[in-house]
């Protein structure tokens, strides 16, 4: 196995192989890479589509070949260097696919979460992004979605599509209650089973109704009719 610095995320190494190969060596991950980045996707989706094409682009300009999972490159042992560096670039490049549909995911996340929104309220009386008044450092805590709550109170509504936000919605939450707004809150997940378990409990504490994805599209109607004023 080859040390090198390339690091995934979380600060492994990268698992480099070598191997004799004809004419020179080989350099292999044994499956690792796609098996590292099935944690968190859908191999067979990842590897599909638009993107499994930038996948293939990446191993050809990079000279890399792929079996069953394995990404390995053979080179002649006066080359070893230069295909390391290749190598390692191209499951750098693969790796940062993820990230990007990531955040693609993200955001059309929230794209659907508004367009059930604006299916369900008028859109004149939705209040995006809203800012408490009145609140020290109110920029440090927007509301994603306030609405007019019955009996004169106000309804929070956040989007919650993965863990980070899942912290960010109970920090946010938390201070409210420590600084006594009244409110009430709708939590809406794209998919309440990948939060992790104990940062589920932290937002239980503190949070109102949840929704446990979007397809849940009725409950969430029918919490907001029960919360919401105007409705």
């Amino acid at each position: 196995m080859l040390a090198t610095r390339f690091e995934f995320p979380d600060g492994d190494r990268y698992s480099i192989y070598l191997s004799e190969a004809p004419g020179g060596i080989r350099l292999s991950d044994r499956g690792d890479t796609l098996m590292r980045i099935s944690y968190d996707h859908d191999i067979d989706a990842f590897v599909a589509g638009s993107r499994g094409l930038l996948v293939e682009r990446i191993l050809g300009e990079e000279q890399i070949r792929q079996d069953q999972g394995v990404f390995y490159l053979d080179t002649p042992t006066d080359r070893l260097s230069d295909a390391v560096f290749r190598y390692g670039r191209a499951l750098t490049r693969i790796c940062e696919l993820t990230l990007h549909s990531r955040s693609r995911a993200v955001s059309t996340f929230y794209e659907d979460l508004a367009g059930l929104i604006i299916q369900t309220v008028d859109e004149e009386q939705v209040e995006r992004d809203h800012l408490l008044p009145d609140i020290p450092n109110s920029e440090a805590y927007p509301v994603d979605y306030r609405f007019k709550g019955k009996g004169g109170g106000q309804v929070f509504l956040y989007g919650v599509p993965n863990r980070d936000k899942a912290r960010l919605t109970t920090i946010m939450l938390s201070h409210f209650h420590r600084i006594q707004i009244d409110f009430d809150s709708i939590l809406v997940f794209s998919d309440q089973a990948e939060i992790p378990r104990l940062d589920l409990a932290r937002l239980s504490d503190v949070g109102g109704d949840m929704v446990s994805s979007l397809a849940s599209s009725e409950d969430l109607r029918r919490k907001m009719e029960r919360r919401i004023a105007w409705l």
